[in-house]
């Protein structure tokens, strides 16, 4: 018994791995409010996808669904919606090897071009950007990685 006890603590001890460092991005507010929040707010932000305060990656602004009810339609964006939708996308800029293989990066671009799925996708299998090259995808990209992808 006192060896099978043993064994259990060698096998415990050498499976012992050593903490990996999460690396939060910090992505440009301003590029956000000025550049990526519009792009967002036009291609995901409908009620049924990601303008509802159910889904976790939420956009919420003029057009779209309202963060406050109360606030008029077309108003400009609030504080707190630039705020909760800048907070929210920078959230998802985390992936396994920086923010280039993040969700907010993968998911809205096709499988073969390294995508992740998406359920926005058309009836016909159509991703929210058909290409890499799509030049709303390139602003996300540069915004998330300040590199060109």
């Amino acid at each position: 018994m006192r060896i099978v006890a043993f064994l259990l603590g060698v096998a415990a001890a050498s499976c012992q791995v050593e903490p990996a460092t999460l690396d939060i991005p910090t992505a440009d507010p301003k590029v956000f409010r000025e550049k990526v929040y519009p792009i967002l707010l036009a291609d995901c932000g409908f009620n049924t996808c990601h303008g509802s305060k159910e889904r976790f990656f939420s956009i919420f602004g003029p057009g779209r669904a309202r963060l406050d009810p109360m606030t008029p339609a077309f108003d400009p964006p609030t504080p707190n919606e630039l705020a909760h939708s800048y907070t929210r996308a920078e959230s998802m800029l985390i992936g396994p090897h920086g923010p280039g293989s993040s969700l907010l990066i993968r998911k809205p671009v096709p499988i073969v071009q390294g995508g992740a799925g998406h359920k926005g996708d058309d009836l016909w299998g159509g991703t929210v950007y058909d290409t890499v090259d799509d030049p709303h995808f390139v602003v996300l990209y540069q915004w998330a990685t300040s590199v060109a992808p």
